[in-house]
Parts: structure tokens; C-alpha cells; sequence
């Protein structure tokens, strides 16, 4: 096994999950099976790509892609410092009612939704609308357990034993993907990892079989503007 982004084939165990970090360039689970759905686009050089809370090796494999068409931006670029890459301030909650229409071939983020401070639902149509016609949005969100909570506040109230230390505003679970993400996006009611990439393809990417099957944190979801139910 490899890492499908950088190369290298030597990874790092996290807590409960052995072997999950590339040692080359730190993707995780998450971030490999979020590039293959890249690679498996083909996207034109010069693609137009906005890049959330950017990962260092998808950052690297998305600017390659995109060249200046390529944007990564965080709510706090000074966190990305080190990501190799320019990293511009964008805030979800504000900045979304200003994306234009038709404007980008693909946009990714991966755990960037149960941080944001006001509706997702509205972030997520406000992205939605801005990709082009045959545009693709890559994301993914925390899921653990079954219920779904939500606790918009101030940052200093947020209660950690519900939400950790980690500045979450919500929590996706798998029982209820179908009435929150699925009200909003035509999508599979069941996670299936297989339907788009063969076992081998998956396995060679150090991609856990246990990971393949249902919803979790580590669930990409590919959807486009036809996509919206709204």
C-alpha cells in the first residue's frame, strides 16, 4: 500500500486508528479517498478549484491541477502557514452570499461544517450554486454514532462534553445523514466506498476495509448543483 497523493508508503498510527496518517505528507483516510475522487475526474489543467481548511498533500495535488485557478482559503489562513501554498481569508457565514454562479469545476472540504457558527444548509446552497453545470463538490464531515446535534453560540459557551475541544458546532450521525445532508442533496442512502473504486484500488490507497461500508468520518460525498433539492 501507498499513499495515493504523495507517494511515500510509510504512515503513522492516530488514536484507534493504526496506521492512518501518511508520514509524507499527513493525509489521512479522508483525504486519500477525497483524492481519488479527484484523480478519477480528470480535470482539465487550469481547472477553476476552491479548497477549504487546505490539506498539505491535496493542496499540492490541487494546485499542480489548477495553477492560478487554484484558491485555498480558511476562515484562519494563519493556520496553513506551513501548507506550501497561498491561503486566503474566507469566512463560510459571510463570504458564501458573495460566490458567483458557474464559477468552479470543483470545490472541496473535508471537516470544515460542524465548525461553522451559523445554517450549513444555506453554506452548502451557496456552493452548490457556485459550481459549474458539470462542477463537483468533495466533502466530508465527522460521523460518529447515530443522532444528529447542533449548538450554535458564543465560542467560549460551547459545552466540550458534547462537542470535545475542538470548536464543533454540530454533530453528524449516521441515523439521521438522510434528514439533514440528505434533505438538501439527492444522494445514496447507504455509503458504499466499492461503487466507485474498485477493492484493490481502495486497499492500495491504505483505505480500511471497515471504512468502506457506511457513513463515517471518513465518507466523501461527490455532489453537483443538479444535485440540490432546493
Amino acid at each position: 500500500m501507498h499513499c495515493n497523493i504523495c507517494g511515500g508508503n510509510a504512515f503513522l498510527d492516530m488514536p484507534k486508528r493504526p496506521l492512518a496518517r501518511c508520514a509524507g505528507c499527513g493525509s489521512l483516510e479522508r483525504t486519500r479517498v477525497a483524492a481519488l475522487h479527484i484523480k478519477a475526474l480528470r480535470l482539465a489543467e487550469g481547472a477553476h478549484i476552491l479548497h477549504f481548511a487546505p490539506e498539505r498533500g491535496l493542496a499540492k495535488l490541487l494546485q499542480g491541477i489548477g495553477g492560478e485557478n487554484y484558491r485555498a482559503v480558511d476562515i484562519a489562513p494563519e493556520a496553513y502557514a506551513g501548507v506550501g501554498v497561498p491561503v486566503g481569508a474566507f469566512d463560510l457565514c459571510r463570504d458564501g452570499f458573495h460566490l458567483k454562479p458557474d464559477s468552479f469545476d470543483l470545490i472541496v472540504h473535508n471537516h470544515v461544517l460542524e465548525h461553522i457558527a451559523c445554517n450549513y444548509t444555506v453554506v452548502l446552497t451557496q456552493l452548490a450554486r457556485s459550481l459549474k453545470p458539470d462542477g463537483v463538490m468533495l466533502f466530508s464531515v465527522p460521523i460518529v454514532g447515530d443522532d444528529y446535534w447542533e449548538e450554535i453560540t458564543r465560542p467560549d459557551t460551547i459545552n466540550p462534553e458534547r462537542f470535545g475541544d475542538y470548536g464543533h458546532r454540530r454533530h453528524f450521525g449516521r441515523a439521521f445523514i438522510a434528514d439533514t445532508l440528505g434533505m438538501l442533496f439527492h444522494m445514496d442512502a447507504a455509503y458504499d466506498a466499492t461503487r466507485s473504486f474498485p477493492a484493490d484500488v481502495l486497499r492500495d490507497a491504505n483505505i480500511p476495509e471497515r471504512l468502506w461500508h457506511g457513513f463515517s468520518g471518513s465518507s466523501i460525498f461527490a455532489v453537483r448543483r443538479g444535485d440540490l433539492r432546493i
